[in-house]
């Protein structure tokens, strides 16, 4: 009895563990079909493939790049990434730091930065220091790369050293209180670059940019889901209330305002007498009331046909399912009315009450339904402090994004003012005319100290082009409208209240420019500036990017004296009659080179200013005549790659590679420690980099997008060959690549729509370059994210590939004879969901570690035998994107990730939940877009916004880990030391005695430490070289120690 007791017990355990396993699986798949229907409907899978021509002509950023990677981290569940909630980690982070320290934890061997000094990034804002009576001191703003200060301006060999705050915030305007210059004001975030670069509010200093507290706006509450239309029913009480319908668009007149009225059932006498398949027997009964009746046999746009011939003013059809309501078909043109459906559930609820008398309204939808709302100030267009006879009133125009699905501060679009500095409100402003908000994009004062504010086009395309005036500073009056405008610029003149110029982004012709002199009583239109760049035509000096590159500035002394800026910088001297071209992007026809997309302009006189734009600071002190950059230490450059050579290929110089946004593929030859001065190999946008690493080799190569302009460099012989150039948009923008140094192979992702497939370069040293298709429908059925090949196998390329839809594929076997019919195999672990973002290896190739882009998933897998069994290595890790791995060669158990907040670390890998904490010590809290492992076990690493780091992997026991956990009491480090070492603690071990034994257990030496107020206490001692241990026993007499040595 006992037996067959405890069989059924074994048999019921084993069915209840196979049906959790079960279920659990199928779980997994439904969220993997769930992340694949997301990826396949999104709107970005058609704008992604939009040559650059195209997205120009849609207002679209030329860069695809935020697309991509957007539909990279998308939480399969929600089918949207999170920022808000990243930039709350941030915040969160950023509190609590401690000294933390990676990779290794020795006191020399922190994160180094390594350039460029000579490259700026995307800079939209420039400002000379009031404070400054030399007017040699500038701050300038990055895109996503902080705010930034260089005190001596004039200077060609200048450094630009980072303000105090937070360093990866999106810089998008700043201001100075012209009653106090101590009191500044920086507003953040891009508002016209779609949710590439999200700010979090307003901040200021009060001691002239030393110090920053963030005082409004940034993410508030949570994200919601705006509801569609809603029918709602008035009365009677025991039904009131509002019920989901779907409006009919394919016939009828849409919903363009409420519809009340009451319901009548349809009757046409005939069979099923409320299907209203024929004409209605009670028209009088229906006449100016809202029909209800039932889904039949009969065609949808029959049924209001026959309603609306009855005097219906509206129809409402009943589904005969219990799914969901859906948008009826057909195309009879007659039908004027509108017309929509309910669930079955509801139409019967409501057909039981009609005899008691049925009121109700079709509600029109709002016209963010179906989106997401973001809460909070997130994109600041502009802003201004004006003095009102001594009282410093702050105002900033508040934007808002569309961000795939969502919108980011739309409920906060307006003008919003503060006369105390800290209290904001969003003043009363005119209303477009479907009663919307007009998005405030430019804020100016003129002399007579009224204030301008001009608009650009909301997130639903309209209120673009207006302009309106305030006196009193608290309502504002229309005064202008461009024709056609879109985002729209003003400049006031210095001396005349009645002077303005206007630069507009128009829906007709791509650009305008205007002037006014008299209030805008007349408006008069200038000539266009017309580059000389053949490429550039006459009557768009923007190059179809006026949504993006819009500078306007007049000449602080003299209002005949304009400057505007498209991809190019121009300036007139009569009012803008005639226009001189100032400069060319790349320094041809004849023109001064710097940098194409103008964004800023500021003035310490009308010869002396800095320009910003997407190369970073330029410098000119003779109105412009001659304009040089200021990009020494301005390392706000973002990176999409990084790849190192190994030392011995250049008899142990350091030489890498970096793929710049919009700098091209930039490349450091023989750098020397810290920061270098980097130069363009390739133009365009940088992407995918390499440097072969057999050790012999002396060639890298770099890519432009897709697989547009793949190129060889041998940095030996000086040689340039070309692997492949086309313009086609095959692959990602910033596309997927492999290379194999041993067989000299390059593997390229060359996906398009649902042609999945892997290009394999081969010669690519020497010969003709041939180019073969990899394919297999039945296994990679999805587009790469990832690609790797095993540096552990020589004689073939052993190449894993890493799919969106989160596989893993493993092509055994192939080689420069291809086809040579390779060994395929699916090595994705059973619970994987997301989009591969890295594959790399561990001590060989069984050991196998990958990542995950998305928001929403378990991020980090680990497998020890091929793929065969896989390991969730997550932890304690937060929820972000993880965009690259590496483990240390040298000790195993520290592994280092780079995410979207910065590279994280942990020293337990192998533990079943391993600890993860952020390394920060010299790193920046920015984007971490790639690592690479030199062959010296030096790692380098790739931001978005901050430039190119390295640091130097240890076999050092990196215990501040287990300190930070709380699975130690303290750690020492170095371990290793000459007598002068750290100890680091939590405050909370507080009063402490330290005492230090020999090796025998001889107290050799002892101290108090208190770490209440500080974790980190330095040691210095002078004893014999040998081994020690140091014990600490705390306030409540516990005891813990660590060994030591000194030499």
């Amino acid at each position: 009895m006992k037996k067959k007791l405890l069989l059924s017990i074994v048999l019921f355990a084993a069915i209840a563990f196979a049906y959790n396993a079960l279920t659990k699986q199928t779980e997994i798949e439904e969220l993997r079909e769930k992340h694949a229907t997301f990826l396949k409907n999104h709107s970005f899978n058609k704008t992604m493939d939009l040559s650059k021509k195209e997205r120009k002509a849609l207002s679209l950023p030329p860069n695809a790049y935020f697309e991509q990677e957007y539909l990279n981290e998308i939480n399969p569940t929600t089918g949207r990434t999170h920022k808000r909630e990243l930039l709350q980690l941030q915040e969160q982070l950023n509190s609590e730091r401690l000294a933390q320290r990676a990779p290794g934890d020795a006191t020399d061997n922190a994160w180094v930065e390594r350039g460029p000094d000579n490259v700026g990034g995307r800079t939209r804002v420039v400002l000379f220091d009031p404070n400054d009576i030399s007017q040699e001191t500038v701050y300038a703003g990055g895109v996503s790369g902080g705010l930034w200060k260089n005190t001596n301006i004039s200077n060609a060999n200048s450094v630009w050293s980072q303000v105090g705050i937070t360093e990866n915030l999106s810089v998008s305007s700043i201001a100075v209180d012209p009653n106090d210059s101590n009191i500044w004001y920086v507003g953040t975030g891009e508002s016209y670059t779609s949710g590439d670069a999200v700010g979090n509010g307003l901040w200021k200093t009060i001691d002239g940019g030393a110090t920053w507290n963030n005082i409004f706006g940034g993410a508030t509450g949570d994200t919601y889901a705006v509801p569609g239309a809603k029918l709602r029913i008035n009365s009677p009480a025991s039904i009131a209330g509002e019920f989901e319908y779907v409006i009919t668009t394919a016939f009828g007149a849409d919903l363009t305002a409420d519809i009340t009225g009451d319901f009548v059932l349809a009757d046409d006498s005939i069979g099923t007498t409320d299907d209203a398949c024929t004409a209605l027997a009670n028209g009088a009964a229906m006449d100016g009331n809202i029909a209800i009746l039932r889904r039949g046999d009969c065609n949808f746009d029959d049924k209001i046909k026959n309603a609306q011939n009855a005097g219906a003013i509206a129809v409402i059809v009943i589904n005969n399912v219990s799914t969901d309501p859906i948008s009826m078909g057909g195309d009879d043109t007659s039908v004027t009315i509108p017309s929509a459906m309910v669930s079955l559930a509801d139409g019967n609820a409501i057909v039981a009450e009609l005899a008691n008398g049925v009121n109700g309204t079709l509600q029109t939808a709002p016209s963010t339904a179906g989106l997401n709302i973001s809460s909070g100030v997130q994109h600041i267009n502009d802003l201004v402090v004006r003095n009102n006879n001594g009282v410093s009133e702050v105002f900033f125009a508040a934007g808002d994004i569309y961000y795939s699905g969502a919108i980011l501060g739309v409920n906060e679009i307006g003008v919003y003012k503060s006369t105390d500095g800290t209290n904001f409100t969003k003043l009363a402003f005119p209303e477009t005319d479907n009663g919307g908000v007009y998005e405030p994009n430019n804020i100016e004062i003129a002399t007579d100290n009224s204030i301008y504010v001009s608009t650009k086009s909301n997130t639903f395309g309209v209120g673009g082009g207006r302009i309106f005036q305030s006196t009193n500073g608290n309502s504002f009056t229309l005064v202008h409208t461009v024709p056609n405008g879109v985002r729209t610029e003003i400049a006031c003149s210095k001396s005349d209240a009645n002077t303005l110029y206007i630069l507009s982004e128009l829906s007709s012709d791509p650009v305008g420019i205007y002037k006014t002199t008299d209030n805008f009583a007349t408006v008069t239109s200038l000539v266009l500036p017309n580059d000389a760049d053949t490429g550039i035509t006459a009557n768009d000096f923007t190059r179809g990017q006026a949504f993006y590159d819009l500078l306007l500035r007049v000449d602080p002394n003299d209002d005949n004296v304009v400057y505007v800026g498209g991809i190019d910088l121009f300036k007139t001297l009569d009012g803008g009659t005639t226009w001189n071209q100032l400069s060319h992007w790349y320094g041809g026809f004849g023109f001064q080179e710097v940098h194409a997309d103008q964004h800023g302009l500021a003035f310490s006189s009308s010869s002396r200013m800095v320009f910003s734009n997407d190369g970073g600071v330029y410098f000119s002190d003779n109105g412009g005549t001659d304009i040089a950059p200021r990009k020494k230490g301005y390392n706000t450059l973002q990176f999409y790659t990084v790849g190192v050579a190994p030392t011995t290929a250049f008899s142990g110089d350091e030489y890498f590679l970096a793929g710049a946004q919009d700098n091209g593929s930039l490349l450091i030859e023989n750098a020397a420690a810290g920061v270098n001065s980097f130069y363009e190999r390739q133009g365009g946008d940088g992407a995918y980099s390499f440097f072969d690493q057999d050790g012999t080799d002396t060639y890298c190569i770099a890519n432009y997008v897709y697989n547009g302009n793949i190129r060889l460099y041998d940095l030996a012989t000086g040689a340039i060959r070309t692997i492949n150039n086309e313009s086609g948009s095959n692959g990602d923008f910033i596309n997927q690549e492999a290379l194999d140094s041993n067989l000299d192979i390059l593997y390229s992702n060359y996906s398009s729509g649902s042609n999945i497939i892997v290009k394999m370069y081969r010669n690519i040293k020497a010969g003709t370059v041939t180019k073969t298709d990899i394919s297999n429908s039945s296994l990679m059925d999805s587009e790469p994210s990832a690609l790797t090949v095993s540096p552990y196998t020589t004689n073939q390329s052993n190449l894993f590939i890493g799919l969106k839809n989160g596989k893993v594929i493993k092509i055994e076997g192939t080689t420069n004879t291809f086809p040579n019919n390779p060994e395929w195999s699916d090595i994705t672990g059973p619970d994987f969901v997301g989009s591969v973002s890295d594959i790399e290896f561990g001590t060989n190739e069984t050991e196998i570690l990958v990542t995950m882009h998305n928001y929403g998933v378990q991020n980090i897998w680990y497998t020890n035998d091929g793929g065969a069994n896989w390991e969730a290595k997550e932890g304690n890790l937060p929820d972000i994107p993880v965009k690259a791995i590496l483990q240390n060669p040298l000790r195993t158990e520290e592994v280092i990730i780079g995410t979207d907040l910065g590279v994280w670390r942990t020293a337990d890998f192998f533990a079943a939940s391993p600890t993860w904490i952020q390394s920060y010590n010299g790193m920046s809290n920015v984007k971490v877009t790639d690592l690479d492992l030199r062959d010296d076990n030096m790692v380098f690493a790739a931001t978005y916004g901050r430039g190119v780091f390295s640091g130097q992997f240890t076999d050092a026991v990196a215990s501040v880990d287990a300190v930070f956990a709380d699975k130690k009491a303290f750690t020492v480090y170095p371990t290793i030391s000459n007598g002068n070492f750290t100890l680091q603690a939590k405050n909370s071990l507080g009063l402490t005695k330290m005492d230090i034994f020999s090796i025998t257990g001889k107290q050799v030496y002892t101290k108090e430490i208190d770490f209440t107020s500080n974790g980190k206490q330095g040691v210095s001692v002078n004893l014999n070289a040998g081994v020690y241990i140091v014990s600490i026993v705390d306030e409540n007499n516990k005891k813990s120690s660590s060994k030591i040595v000194i030499e």
